[in-house]
């Protein structure tokens, strides 16, 4: 219940209630001194008032454009109400969110302008909205929900968009080096989107919660395979535009050994009534390693069967 700071011992109340009076300090100033304030340069976690490192403002100064982007464009909850703020949201988030999702040019109607041309509509009766029934200082009331839930949305958005950047520049990769597409998934785009999965599902395991830790290492790909697939397929369908897909050579092995994984995995859970081992895990461990190296014979060209 004790934080020791600055040879000081400080309750947890106490470091509570001074958050809390800096917070009041800060909305004191006026809407726009906390409009300004939300886009300082952001150190880090300093609550002891410990002046930050160099290491740390260099940090802050290289990411200060990208983190500023984020803001104007990501919804927060966590933050105070900022009336300012919010109309800034309005106007930028409906044209981020066609942007990264390739919809802006996208015409829903014959002969009628792209979505670009409905979003400005959409931000003025959104600001409208705001200044008639909004004021400055007080917050709306489902303004967390509301801003929970846009912050969320938002985030998916960006997230597709970076990794559509990803996927961009592993083709280019793949064209410079010669190595497929698919190979290039299976590998590079593989790890890079696994490992962050693979971390916090040890770290789950270790905690206690291993049930989680399943729960999650199965979900995750489930997601990936369901939406992954779907979300693409369907925004491709809408643009009008067709996706071949040819069932041989690297996309032939990653059928089988998905098939082979899903079975063993199956079939082990029946065995042992749910109870896996270390076997299991070093079972599937295997089967990956001989993926990996079915993929590899069959870019070089040695299965020609396929």
């Amino acid at each position: 219940d004790f934080v020791v700071m600055h040879h000081k011992v400080y309750h947890r109340d106490t470091l509570a209630s001074r958050r809390e009076s800096l917070v009041s300090i800060a909305l004191a100033k006026g809407p726009m001194a906390q409009l300004l304030s939300f886009f300082a340069l952001d150190y880090g976690d300093d609550d002891d008032g410990t002046p930050p490192s160099t290491a740390a403002k260099i940090k802050a100064v290289i990411f200060w454009p990208m983190v500023t982007l984020f803001k104007l464009t990501i919804p927060l909850a966590e933050a105070p109400w900022s009336k300012p703020l919010t109309i800034i949201h309005a106007i930028l988030v409906p044209q981020c969110v066609l942007f990264c999702t390739q919809f802006i040019t996208f015409v829903p109607i014959d002969g009628g302008p792209g979505l670009y041309a409905y979003a400005p509509v959409l931000s003025i009766v959104i600001i409208a909205f705001l200044v008639i029934f909004t004021s400055m200082n007080e917050e709306p009331r489902f303004y967390k929900i509301i801003y929970s839930l846009l912050g969320f949305v938002t985030s998916v958005v960006w997230i597709y968009c970076i990794s559509s950047g990803v996927v961009g520049v592993v083709n280019m990769l793949g064209i410079v080096s010669g190595i497929s597409q698919a190979v290039l998934g299976v590998t590079v785009i593989a790890w890079a989107n696994s490992i962050g999965d693979l971390v916090a599902d040890i770290a789950v395991a270790k905690q206690g919660f291993p049930r989680m830790a399943v729960a999650a290492s199965i979900g995750g790909p489930l997601f990936n395979l369901l939406i992954g697939f779907g979300l693409p397929f369907t925004i491709a369908k809408l643009e009008g535009d067709y996706v071949p897909i040819s069932l041989d050579g690297v996309n032939l092995i990653m059928i089988v050994f998905l098939f082979i994984s899903i079975i063993v995995t199956l079939v082990t859970v029946i065995i042992f009534k749910a109870n896996l081992t270390r076997i299991y895990g070093v079972i599937l461990v295997i089967i990956y390693v001989a993926f990996l190296v079915f993929v590899v014979l069959a870019e070089t060209g040695i299965l020609v069967w396929l």
